[in-house]
């Protein structure tokens, strides 16, 4: 059953990154894996009318909206690296000790590696080298993400157990954003009054340089698919943010197209190839 697998950090991530994506390799018949790291515990609560009731199970709450997003896109399968949600730097949510920031290197590639192995995909998408903008665990899903699709073919490294044989995916992406997308973002806010128009323009310090993507997907054919994936995490889009309050045709435009760093591949095909499993069909 070769395919995509995708890790993320947090459940939504997967939507708001690359749901078109997703759905667009689904709809192709490929076996399409989503990893998700951590819970999301630590996320911010909104839509509901006492978000402290439910603050405790957060966690499972986050997951099941996590396979209804799944089930739009058309998913085969989810998977849980079972890690609890770290917050952001500095905060006590990333000191507690069973946090994916906290975790254990090679156990935590250990646990991705098994499921690596156990659904064999061609190709694999981790974050880039800043987790896009910096979050604890956006890093570790780079670092992580990056080591397992090594280490999934590395018996030495990490001896296969409990029957499980030893794979070697073909193809490992980085899932980015270009920074100019963050300033269309930013040109929104100055029409609501948000930031000023010289804050729009400048250097943003999250998303990649454009010189650094390789990779554009136009997903716009399954942008509403995407964006019902996106509502499906209804506790983390706030009804009043920007990202909900876009023109449609903006939020089409702007989130319609996914951009990826091509990393390593084993067979040939070039770089900027608008397929992620160019030279594989």
């Amino acid at each position: 059953m070769p395919g995509l697998l995708a890790f993320h950090a947090h459940p939504d991530d997967e939507s708001l990154s690359m749901g078109g994506t997703l759905a667009r390799y689904a709809d192709a018949g490929e076996h399409v894996v989503v990893v998700t790291a951590t819970n999301g515990e630590a996320g911010e609560i909104h839509n509901h009318p006492d978000p402290e009731s439910i603050r405790g199970r957060l966690g499972e709450v986050r997951i099941a909206e996590l396979h209804e997003a799944a089930r739009i896109l058309g998913v085969s399968a989810v998977e849980l690296l079972g890690y609890r949600d770290s917050g952001m730097m500095g905060t006590e949510d990333n000191l507690r000790t069973e946090c994916f920031w906290q975790a254990d290197f090679m156990e935590a590639v250990g646990r991705l590696v098994a499921v690596i192995r156990r659904h064999r995909p061609e190709v694999i998408t981790c974050y880039d080298p800043y987790g896009g903008y910096g979050h604890p665990d956006h890093i570790q899903v780079h670092r992580i993400g990056t080591a397992a699709f090594f280490g999934a073919a590395d018996i030495g490294r990490f001896p296969p157990s409990g029957g499980e044989e030893p794979w070697q995916p073909s193809k490992l992406y980085w899932s980015t954003w270009p920074r100019e997308r963050s300033r269309q973002a930013r040109r929104t806010m100055v029409a609501m009054g948000m930031i000023t128009a010289e804050e729009a323009e400048q250097e943003p310090d999250h998303g990649a340089r454009e010189d650094d993507i390789t990779t554009r997907l136009d997903v716009r054919e399954w942008f509403d698919r995407k964006w019902g994936a996106v509502l499906a995490h209804h506790t983390q889009i706030a009804e009043d943010s920007w990202f909900r309050t876009l023109p449609d045709e903006v939020r089409r435009e702007g989130f319609g197209r996914e951009t990826f760093m091509a990393v390593f591949s084993r067979v040939e095909a070039p770089r900027d190839a608008p397929d992620l499993f160019g030279g594989l069909r």
